[in-house]
C-alpha cells in the first residue's frame, strides 16, 4: 500500500507540475506574439462556416467581426504576419480537423514568395498556443529545425527568460477578439497603387506551388470551398526599383488566375477591382502595405456584395 501512495502522490505531483507549467506559459509568452490558436480553440466544433488564411494582407484586407455583425458571418481569421503558403495549408487542416468548416478564403499575396522558413518570433505567432493536431506536427516537421522543436511543443522553455521583465499586462486573458480579427485606425497618405497589365504573366515559385496544390486537394478531398483572392497594395515606397517589383508580384497573381481557373477555384484579384471598391489610397491604409479600418470595411463589404465570401 506504501507504494502504491507513493505512486498516487508522484502522479498528482507531475499533474501539479504540467497544470503549473501551462498556466505559466501563457504568462510568460510576449503578448505582441499572442496566437489566434487560443482564440480559435474557444469555439466549438462546427461554429465557425468561413476560415480565412494568409499573411498580414488577409487580417488588414477582412474584419471577421463585421462579417458577422452585419452579415450574420460566421468566421475566424487564422491568418498571421508573414505566414508561407505552407503553413496557411496546415492551418486549413487544422481548421478542418477541429471546425469543418464551409468555406476557406486565402489570400494569395505570398503565391508570389518563395519563402519557406520564418524567423522565431514570426514562426511562434503561428503555433504558440496550437493544439497538438496533426497539422501542428507535420508543420513543425515542415517549417522548424528538429533541434527547436521543443520550444514550439513547450514554448514556457523559449520565453521563461522573460521573468525580468513581466507586467501586470501578461497576467491578463490575452483572448481579445473573439474572431481572430485586426483593427487598425491610423490613417497614412501615400500614392496610388501600381497596376501591371493582364496579359503579364509569370509562374509562381514551384515549392509554395507544391503547397498551394496540397491545399486545393486538401479542400476538395473534405468537400470545402475554396477562394482565393488578392488584396491590394502599393508597395513599400515609389522608387522604380520597388514599383517594379510590386508589378513581378503582379505577374504572379495573373499566372495564378489562369492556374486557378484550370483547376476550378474561385480566384479574385482585386488590383483590377479598385474602382468597384472604392478604395482611396489617400484614406483607406495605414503604411503602403496594409488597409487600416476604412479600406478593410471596404474590401470586406464588398467581398460578400459580390458573393465572393459567403
Amino acid at each position: 500500500m506504501k507504494k502504491v501512495r507513493i505512486g498516487v502522490s508522484v502522479c498528482f505531483f507531475c499533474l501539479a507540475m504540467v497544470a503549473t507549467l501551462v498556466g505559466l506559459t501563457g504568462v510568460f509568452r510576449k503578448k505582441e506574439l499572442t496566437s489566434m490558436h487560443e482564440n480559435f480553440v474557444q469555439y466549438k466544433k462546427g461554429e465557425l462556416d468561413t476560415i480565412f488564411i494568409g499573411t498580414s494582407h488577409q487580417f488588414c484586407s477582412i474584419d471577421p467581426t463585421l462579417l458577422y455583425e452585419e452579415y450574420g458571418i460566421s468566421s475566424f481569421m487564422m491568418a498571421t504576419a508573414a505566414q508561407p503558403v505552407g503553413l496557411s495549408y496546415y492551418a486549413a487542416m487544422e481548421a478542418i480537423e477541429l471546425q469543418e468548416p464551409e468555406l476557406i478564403v486565402l489570400e494569395a499575396n505570398y503565391c508570389a514568395n518563395d519563402v519557406m522558413t520564418m524567423a522565431d518570433g514570426m514562426s511562434h505567432m503561428f503555433f504558440d498556443g496550437m493544439p497538438n493536431t496533426k497539422a501542428k506536427h507535420l508543420a513543425l516537421q515542415d517549417f522548424v529545425e528538429k533541434d527547436k522543436w521543443l520550444y514550439y511543443y513547450f514554448d514556457f522553455f523559449y520565453y521563461h527568460n522573460r521573468w525580468k521583465e513581466l507586467s501586470n499586462q501578461d497576467f491578463l486573458s490575452q483572448v481579445n477578439d473573439k474572431r481572430g480579427g485586426f483593427v487598425s485606425e491610423k490613417v497614412g497618405y501615400y500614392w496610388e497603387i501600381p497596376v501591371v497589365d493582364k496579359s503579364e504573366k509569370k509562374p509562381m515559385p514551384e515549392k509554395t506551388k507544391e503547397y498551394l496544390d496540397k491545399l486545393i486537394a486538401l479542400c476538395r478531398e473534405k468537400e470545402v470551398d475554396l477562394v482565393v483572392y488578392v488584396a491590394p497594395f502599393l508597395g513599400m515606397d515609389q522608387n522604380p526599383e520597388t514599383v517594379e517589383a510590386v508589378y513581378e508580384m503582379q505577374k504572379v497573381y495573373n499566372w495564378l488566375g489562369d492556374y486557378l481557373a484550370q483547376e476550378n477555384v474561385a480566384y479574385h484579384n482585386l488590383f483590377y477591382e479598385l474602382d468597384e471598391i472604392g478604395l482611396d489610397y489617400t484614406t483607406d491604409f495605414y503604411d503602403p502595405m496594409h488597409c487600416n479600418y476604412l479600406g478593410q470595411e471596404k474590401i470586406t463589404r464588398y467581398m460578400v456584395d459580390k458573393g465572393y465570401i459567403y
